[in-house]
């Protein structure tokens, strides 16, 4: 019920610093009071100055006005900017009882004799019949609401400005709380989080950005926290809406719990760490096995020497790839990591790029054994030696091809060696078999010089990167002793 008190108070409001409008004001109070619409006046600042009771009524009967009258004040705005009417201007605003109001507002300029803005006048019709009527008035925003409210997934309106203009119940329940239409902007979360917890603020969410730019965006993550202190991760997927001539007009969004895939990943990587380090026990054992079975039988201490290094090879591609959690590895990192032990006397040159867990792994036996035989045999055994890894990618319309170039220089003379080495041999067939390459390796007499091509996809971080498949045999070639 709306409180007389307060009504003849509203109704009386401030007369002498301001003249309504010239056919209003001949009307008495009494008479304008009675219209079955809402009639306001504002003032050249946009502050409510007059109405009558159909007007309070639309606005809830609010006990104390003052200039928060909802969605009103934006058509107000408009009308003072723009110095333009405007005509049937749909505005919905929840009231104090809960219900929610829809509203046809019109709304003139007022000028004084001199040419002079002097406010506004705005009538007020209630359309809540119509609207929630879906056979009369705008059906398809009217089901499109009733079909929203009924999604369990939470999702929410804006207008160009960002204001939210709408939300179902989801998204009420995703937030804990019920923001004000037409009032909040950009998303109904009290706080907002980056996914690594560092606030984000409103204006800078993914609704804003979406907006800002004209552009949809997808699976932009964040963290909203309720009133109570909970905090929810959620992907969040904001799509801009435009007009017949492109403009945008406001935006949509969904917002997606991914709680419980963040639970999961939490899972998954407390899975992935207990695997690494079981791994690397059976690393140790197996290391230990070989070195207490090998050890005073008769075989060379080079030989058990060689078996080690390679196993520590081997454990140092499982370390990087527990770092990156299986998933890709970076190509510079694996190579320097390969390479660490040679004390920078290699220099790597190349753009990097992701690999996958397969290829990381025979990648870094190979350079281990490149270089294990440049420093028994090649470059790397003499104090004025040099070696140079440069790698290149080649794009075709077969697909992608990695190529890196090894090459040894300032060692002692090279010479065709009589029979194959285990290293070299294991350089070839890891690049045949694993990698579905060609390992060339040719013994100039300056040094030697291997060039390895592989097929490669394109990955991005993050991305399980599968080398292509490429039908590509073996070529024969000569090796050291290793």
């Amino acid at each position: 019920m709306v409180n007389d008190t307060s009504i003849a108070r509203v109704l009386a409001g401030p007369k002498a610093d301001f003249l309504p409008y010239a056919g209003l004001q001949n009307l008495s109070d009494g008479l304008v009071d009675q219209l079955p619409i809402g009639v306001a006046t504002f003032d050249r600042e946009g502050r409510l100055v007059r109405c009558n009771r159909s007007a309070l009524e639309l606005w809830g009967g609010a006990s104390d006005l003052g200039d928060d009258i909802g969605p009103a004040h934006l058509v107000v705005a408009d009308v003072l900017r723009t110095r333009a009417a405007f005509r049937n201007k749909e505005i919905s605003f929840d009231r104090p009882d809960g219900g929610r109001a829809f509203v046809s507002a019109n709304a003139d300029p007022l000028f004084s004799d001199d040419g002079a803005m002097t406010g506004v006048v705005m009538c007020l019709t209630d359309i809540t019949a119509l609207k929630s009527n879906p056979h009369i008035g705008e059906p398809g925003e009217q089901r499109a609401h009733e079909l929203f409210d009924l999604l369990p997934i939470a999702l929410y309106m804006t207008d160009a400005e960002g204001r939210i203009t709408y939300y179902n119940p989801a998204a009420a329940d995703f937030w804990g709380r019920r923001p004000e239409l037409y009032r909040e902007k950009w998303c109904g979360s009290l706080k907002l989080f980056h996914p690594g917890g560092i606030p984000l603020p409103h204006e800078d969410c993914p609704m804003a950005v979406s907006l800002k730019y004209g552009m949809a965006l997808r699976g932009t993550e964040a963290i909203a926290e309720r009133p109570y202190g909970t905090r929810v991760p959620f992907s969040a997927l904001p799509t801009p809406l435009r007009d017949s001539e492109g403009r945008v007009t406001g935006a949509v969004n969904v917002l997606l719990d991914i709680s419980e895939r963040k639970r999961g990943d939490e899972r998954q990587r407390a899975l992935m760490s207990v695997l690494n380090h079981r791994v690397k026990n059976t690393l140790a054992t197996v290391q230990a096995l070989a070195s207490q079975t090998i050890r005073g039988r008769g075989i060379k201490r080079d030989v058990r020497a060689k078996f080690v290094e390679r196993l520590f090879a081997l454990s140092r591609a499982h370390d990087l790839l527990a770092r990156e959690g299986w998933d890709t590895a970076d190509l510079r990192s694996v190579i320097e990591e390969v390479l660490a032990p040679y004390h920078g006397r290699i220099e790597v040159r190349g753009k990097t790029m992701r690999i996958s867990p397969k290829t990381t792994v025979a990648l870094s036996m190979v350079l281990h054994e490149l270089a294990a035989n440049a420093t028994r045999h090649g470059a790397l055994s003499a104090t004025t030696g040099k070696v140079v890894l440069e790698w290149t990618i080649a794009q075709d319309p077969r697909g992608a091809t990695m190529t890196l170039d090894w090459r040894e220089s300032g060692g002692p003379l090279v010479a065709e060696p009589e029979r194959r080495g285990f290293g070299l041999r294991l350089v070839e067939r890891s690049i045949a078999q694993e990698l579905s390459g060609v390992a060339d390796i040719a013994f100039e007499p300056r040094g030697i010089h291997c060039i390895l091509s592989f097929p490669v996809s394109f990955e991005n971080p993050g991305t399980r990167h599968q080398p292509a498949a490429a039908a590509s045999r073996s070529r024969e070639s000569l090796s050291t002793g290793a």
